[in-house]
């Protein structure tokens, strides 16, 4: 079975995406169509954990939306080497593609469907009802990661029939409690760390997390690991609210020293406040190392695999108050310790061999 993967973005760019997408290619001779990330316009070729990846050159780019005038070019060309297609949604140009061109004949059409297109007005909802409903139209399949998303999203309503469910994954050989210095490095011993990591992107909801400190005693410090468009944005709401000493911004941290810092918090938060959100790994990869998690209800994935009451808590979207109400829940009754157990094992449930069985059944057509 060979497969040709084709997404916005692939490493080594990192998001969630790209996660999925390299390790879905793993599991089968795959190759990978994308874009050049770099001010090269150039026509590129690597390889990537054995996946050759074509990243075709940029043309246009705004915002999450990438264009490039040799991307047709490129589709036609690689898939007549291949068993299937499948296309990480949203991309982009993609749908726009298969709306004006229609999709490659033939052959396996599947979506791994990874988000709604939401926040985005009149302009998002035109593209939903007629450049999106036409691109899942000509899909043969289409995979969702949790059943949430299939009962709440205004888009798959209509696509019951096609849709699978294969929920992401973690990996729980690397992903697990550790001891370290970490903790020392940001909080003294009477302290309590508050942890995201994550982009600092439109619809992650960080300036809830921040001002959720307002309500929050001043030795609760709050860590957000990451980068991303709205850095400065927070940074100021951070001067305003005199947090200096309070949070802690900290660029990428390497993938394996994440396991440390997610096992030095009390707590994790993914305060997202829209169906961009449509699962959140970094949450799960929390739990594996035993952190209780504080996620919001979107109807999508992000309340799936954090069980209310159990391994977290639920919060409403844009509410600082209850971010912070569950913080102090979570933290004065020591869940850390006392849910350990209960919060690791949820988080094996997703283990990725899970993952990567599920995808080889459902692909494997």
């Amino acid at each position: 079975m060979k497969l040709l993967s084709i997404s916005r973005n692939y490493f080594p760019e990192i998001g969630g995406i790209q996660i999925v997408a390299k390790e879905i290619n793993k599991c089968f001779d795959s190759i990978a169509l994308t874009y050049n990330y770099t001010n090269e316009k150039i026509y590129k070729v690597d390889n990537i954990e054995g996946t050759i990846v074509h990243r075709v050159p940029i043309f246009f780019e705004k915002g999450s939306v990438r264009i490039s005038l040799n991307y047709r070019k490129a589709l036609d060309k690689l898939s007549k080497d291949v068993d299937m297609i499948l296309y990480h949604f949203a991309s982009g140009q993609p749908e726009l593609d298969i709306f004006i061109n229609g999709k490659i004949q033939n052959k396996p059409n599947i979506c791994f469907y990874h988000m709604d297109i939401a926040g985005r007005g009149t302009f998002g909802n035109l593209y939903n009802h007629i450049i999106v409903k036409t691109f899942l139209k000509n899909m043969d399949k289409i995979i969702v990661t949790s059943p949430n998303i299939i009962k709440t999203s205004p888009v798959l309503r209509d696509f019951k029939d096609k849709i699978e469910v294969v929920p992401l994954f973690v990996d729980t050989n690397h992903f697990y409690p550790r001891k370290d210095n970490v903790r020392n490095k940001f909080i003294n011993n009477d302290e309590k760390l508050i942890l995201y990591v994550g982009r600092f992107g439109r619809y992650k909801g960080l300036e809830y997390l921040i001002e959720s400190l307002r309500f929050l005693p001043e030795n609760y410090k709050l860590l957000l690991v990451g980068k991303g468009k709205k850095e400065k944005e927070l940074k100021d709401l951070v001067k305003k609210y005199n947090f200096n000493n309070r949070v802690i911004f900290l660029n990428h941290v390497k993938y394996q020293d994440l396991p440390f810092y997610y096992s030095a918090a009390d707590v994790f938060v993914l305060p997202s406040i829209d169906r961009g959100e449509a699962f959140g790994l970094v949450a799960l990869e929390a739990m594996a190392c035993g952190i209780p998690v504080i996620t919001t209800e979107l109807g999508t994935g992000t309340t799936y695999h954090n069980i209310n009451g159990e391994t977290g808590i639920h919060v409403p979207p844009k509410n600082s108050k209850e971010i912070a109400n569950a913080v102090n829940t979570i933290v004065s009754q020591d869940w850390k310790n006392k849910k350990n157990d209960i919060i690791i094992n949820r988080a094996k449930d997703f283990d990725i061999k899970v993952f990567q069985r599920k995808i080889k059944k459902i692909l494997e057509v």
